[in-house]
């Protein structure tokens, strides 16, 4: 397993993470408040235990469980074999993948600027790039309820020549609802998405990647959308602290890349969006370097 961290200027070395510094008189006040220490056991027994799950994560869907031509990795393929009515990656040689943001937009955010961080992150990217075929485009998957009435950051997505996909009409996880409640809540949510955007949408991606066989057969009667759930390469932890550091999710998201891969951060809240629009600084200039396309999810998975 290879480390890396990113510098300023987006150059890749060791990822060394570095420690938190904590004023002396915050410190000092923490400590007399009561459970103090109980506090920081949980809060030490959190970190080992998540560093210990990325290890795991890293090793059993990282780029070193790969063959030497550029192949996903092996347990990936298995996964996908596995479950034949979900999309993780595309088999291909080509170096291009998809990139896609889920859990927007922000309920409550009335002007949309958490998501205008993210966009504003791919505009400034994408700046100076004459060729259309190598400009940055995404796949945001929407949550059709937290959509406040009168938005129109859905007409910026598409205006930049991004995509728009179905994540339900509230962030929870799909799979543990009711058949029947399901499937009202999927064509309440294509519905709402559609007054809004005037246009087919194709992909829907379940809350918390989890589905079932009630929820294939709804997916399949919902016309335009492709007939499998949208799932990705990699199993995101950019929502949890402290794996949410940007130059920790850059690094993350390195080791899932391969052709075919799709990628998948976290927009929502303006703390979430703000770590997101940084850490793709530093992976879209990673992936440039590396010659990589970074497409949508249709343009990666062609015609439907």
């Amino acid at each position: 397993m290879r480390l890396y961290h990113f510098s300023e200027n987006g150059q890749i070395g060791r990822f060394i993470p570095r420690p938190v510094k904590v004023p002396a008189e915050r410190a000092a006040a923490a400590k007399d408040r009561p459970g103090w220490e109980r506090r920081e056991m949980k809060r030490f027994i959190g970190v080992v235990v998540l560093a210990v799950a990325v290890a795991a994560l890293v090793f059993l869907f990282g780029e070193s469980t790969g063959s030497t031509n550029g192949s996903p990795p092996r347990l990936l393929a298995g996964i996908a074999s596995a479950f034949p009515d979900a999309v993780f990656y595309r088999d291909t040689t080509e170096k291009v993948v998809a990139l896609t943001v889920d859990d927007v937009p922000w309920a409550g955010d009335a002007g949309d600027a958490a998501m205008h961080l993210i966009l504003d992150t791919i505009a400034e990217h994408n700046e100076g790039t004459a060729d259309p075929a190598l400009k940055v485009r995404a796949t945001f998957f929407v949550i059709s309820g937290q959509l406040a009435d009168g938005s129109t950051i859905l007409d910026r997505i598409r205006q930049q020549g991004h995509e728009i996909g179905n994540h339900g009409d509230a962030d929870g996880t799909a799979a543990m609802l009711p058949a029947n409640t399901f499937a009202q809540q999927l064509r309440a949510s294509a519905e709402r998405l559609a007054g809004f955007t005037n246009q087919p949408i194709r992909w829907y991606r379940p809350g918390r990647g989890l589905f079932t066989r009630a929820m294939v057969e709804s997916l399949r009667g919902m016309q335009g959308y492709e007939p499998r759930f949208a799932l990705a390469s990699m199993l995101p932890i950019d929502t949890f602290r402290p794996a949410d550091d940007p130059r920790f999710t850059a690094w993350y998201v390195r080791q899932h890349v391969f052709p075919g891969a799709i990628l998948v951060l976290h927009g929502g809240s303006l703390r979430q969006s703000g770590q997101t629009a940084e850490a793709l600084k530093m992976i879209l200039s990673d992936l440039r370097q590396r010659g990589y396309r970074v497409v949508t999810l249709s343009e990666l998975w062609g015609p439907g």
